[in-house]
């Protein structure tokens, strides 16, 4: 267990007008060598009280304020030793859920640019703008210092990078140790069957704009957003259960109940996941929100920013106004969006009423602002990066970390690695519903897929196409605890063995052959595999296949490659018009769940075989019906969804890998080990950052404990 006053304004309120103008090639194998070296080197939290009063009785004092600043007396850099490379050093950083739990503390302080503002009367005292329990961070490091711009990218003409997620403070989150714990919800607890989810939030959180957070932003989020059908016309199917929506209450201000048609233990983890529903409930602040919700508003007032605006309804206006890049619009997150993208460079400025502090009573985030810089691609990014010129940059890939690794010490920087899901290259899959009846027969025949597979040299496709970094694989899970993405399980049917290949084929009837050798279909027919290869993702897709196509003939199957732009390929494919396909995949694991992962459950948009997909979700009124091996994934999600017992759940996850590696719908090729494959790029003036388990996607990381050592 863990523990209607409607403002209704355009702009935000005066005071929070005056808050955003006050806050405005080529290295030798060996270093790759080394880095791979060095990389070898419960959904249910802690009680809260039940009842809300009861928590505010027990809630330790509110400190004092304090009118210097601990971390802001301090002019010079922090830290005098050199920051810990990739992997050097176990994560450190610990939340705290309240301060009691830090061990207490005694005084509040805040940076010097909002007390500057508290002087002047612009911004009331650090002590009354932080929640009855602000989340304590124990820095990485050590407690840092005010001020400075961390410089990162942004790329093309996208509107936010990282600061897409770092925009975002769902209820629950993934701690730096990877478990999810109460982020704006101080405390959830269960019924026993798990069907009825009680969530106590955060007392006297506010908005930017200093208004109180409480559980009628998140009842608006449901009742006005979710339920809503013209703006959500499709509600997310991780809010229902046993196909039934669930149903949301408010018990009072701080307290919320989600309650399922099914055991749903796995919601928590969802709130605060990748893929799941983390952002509604914490970003949709009705005092804002109404002013452009007929269900609130006068129509005349909306038609009217609706035609200032030049917005077709009053959905896309509401879409708008709700966007995390508005800089008009509240938000719970360390720093406030400052100008409408794209532009050359993007400025997030620190919120004033952040929730959160360090073990000293520092207010976060250090940082007093967030430069997110526009580059074309990553060449630029990278250019920059070797230059010294940013403080955080990941996914510049592996091919370029020879040259990375050459120029870290001219470029003041560090690798940080990464945690993610692995990327699968080049998977291969069949059209399983084709019209053509010996492919049917072949393709639906676990043994032929087997004889593909381990036709395959995937050390030689290692040695010619990636040079390293990569591991011969089926598509896998994230290395490690708790799917252990390295087992031999994975490597099932991976083996270069053309004479089992080769008996394979004979055995299930393939033995007729023409005059150049080819084996014939199982009726005598020319057999011919079309390989549509993507360009797109990962662009060597073409060139993998052409080595495909070569281990195939040596067994005797013919098959020519084509490759295909990115949309189109996506077109061609969920419409069942290949033959054969190959692009990457994923297969969840990691800070992903493998059940939002739709390769792994056969969901809606499973590369593997759309139509099987589509026939589990309409309950087969569309689409082709799958084996039971297919079907039996789905009631696998299904209790995985519902068990309590984190073990349980991993015994069963077990089981759906099993069932893959013995069918392989998809022949997997390589996977990348994420620490690569995103590696991230750290300026050594930006401290308190981990040196493992970085990712822009997944943020247990606590970016507001960085700071700028200097």
């Amino acid at each position: 267990m863990y523990s209607r006053k409607l403002s209704i304004h355009r702009g935000g309120t005066a005071r929070g007008a005056r808050l955003a103008r006050s806050v405005s090639k080529l290295v030798p194998l060996l270093i790759i060598l080394s880095l791979l070296l060095a990389a070898c080197g419960s959904a249910d939290a802690p009680a809260a009280s039940d009842d809300a009063e009861t928590a505010a009785e027990e809630a330790a004092p509110a400190a004092e304020e304090s009118s210097s600043s601990e971390a802001a007396t301090i002019t010079g850099p922090v830290l005098t030793d050199p920051p810990a490379g990739a992997g050097e050093r176990e994560v450190q950083s610990e939340v705290y859920n309240t301060p009691a739990d830090a061990g207490g503390i005694d005084s509040y302080q805040e940076a010097p640019m909002l007390a500057d503002m508290v002087a002047s009367g612009d911004l009331p005292p650090v002590a009354e703008r932080l929640p009855i329990n602000p989340i304590v961070i124990k820095p990485e490091e050590a407690v840092g210092k005010y001020g400075g711009a961390l410089r990162k990218t942004v790329s093309g003409q996208r509107s936010m990078g990282e600061m897409g997620w770092w925009v975002i403070e769902p209820l629950t989150l993934h701690s730096p140790k990877g478990v999810i714990v109460p982020n704006v919800a101080e405390g959830w607890s269960w019924n026993d069957d798990h069907t009825q989810l009680t969530l106590n939030l955060r007392k006297g959180i506010k908005w930017s704009d200093g208004e109180p957070f409480t559980a009628n932003d998140v009842l608006f989020w449901w009742e006005d957003v979710i339920l809503n059908e013209e703006l959500t016309p499709s509600p997310p199917t991780l809010l229902s259960r046993g196909g039934e929506m669930a149903e949301l209450a408010m018990i009072d201000d701080f307290t919320v109940q989600f309650s399922f048609s099914k055991p749903y233990a796995l919601f928590p983890t969802y709130l605060g996941s990748w893929g799941g529903p983390r952002s509604g409930p914490t970003t949709s602040p009705k005092h804002y929100l109404t002013q452009f919700h007929p269900d609130y508003a006068e129509n005349a007032d909306i038609e009217g920013m609706m035609s200032e605006g030049s917005f077709d309804n009053w959905m896309d206006l509401f879409g708008q106004k709700n966007a995390s890049i508005n800089t008009d619009k509240p938000t719970l997150a360390a720093w406030i969006p400052t100008t409408v993208p794209p532009t050359q460079v993007e400025v997030y400025t620190r919120n004033p009423y952040f929730w959160k502090v360090d073990t000293a009573g520092n207010q976060l985030p250090y940082i007093d602002e967030i430069h997110e810089i526009r580059v074309a691609d990553a060449e630029a990014a990278l250019l920059k990066v070797i230059a010294g010129e940013l403080d955080f940059v990941r996914g510049l890939g592996t091919a370029n970390i020879p040259i990375l690794a050459e120029n870290r010490e001219s470029g003041n920087f560090r690798f940080a690695y990464a945690n993610w899901m692995p990327n699968a290259y080049g998977n291969i899959m069949f059209n399983y519903t084709t019209e053509d009846e010996a492919k049917h027969q072949l393709y639906n025949d676990k043994n032929f897929r087997h004889a593909l597979s381990v036709a395959i040299n995937r050390d030689e496709i290692i040695k010619l196409i990636y040079k390293g970094g990569v591991f011969a694989s089926q598509i896998a899970p994230l290395r490690g605890p708790p799917y252990h993405g390295e087992d031999e399980l994975f490597q099932s049917w991976t083996q270069h063995d053309p004479d089992m290949a080769n008996q394979i084929l004979d055995d299930i009837g393939l033995t007729e052959r023409d005059a150049d050798g080819f084996r014939l279909g199982p009726t005598g027919e020319e057999l011919l595999l079309i390989i549509s290869a993507t360009t797109a993702w990962p662009s060597e897709t073409p060139d993998l296949m052409e080595l495909v196509k070569g281990y195939w003939a040596e067994v005797g199957i013919n098959a020519t490659v084509t490759p295909e732009a990115g949309p189109l390929w996506g077109t061609r494919h969920y419409n069942g018009e290949h033959d054969v396909s190959a692009r990457g995949g994923h297969f969840g694991g990691g800070p992903v769940h493998p059940t939002l992962n739709s390769n792994t459950f056969a969901m809606r948009g499973w590369q593997w075989a759309p139509d099987w997909a589509s026939w589990l979700d309409t309950d087969g009124e569309q689409g082709a019906e799958p084996p039971e091996d297919v079907k039996r994934l789905r009631v696998l999600r299904d209790q995985i969804l519902g068990e309590p017992d984190e073990d349980t759940r991993n015994a069963l996850m077990r089981e759906v890998f099993e069932i893959h590696m013995d069918n392989i719908w998809s022949i997997g090729l390589v996977v990348d080990d994420p620490k690569f494959g995103q590696l991230t790029h750290v300026n050594n003036r930006l401290r308190n950052v981990v040196t493992w388990s970085i990712s822009g996607e997944w943020t247990p990381t606590v970016p507001a404990q960085w700071f700028i050592n200097e």
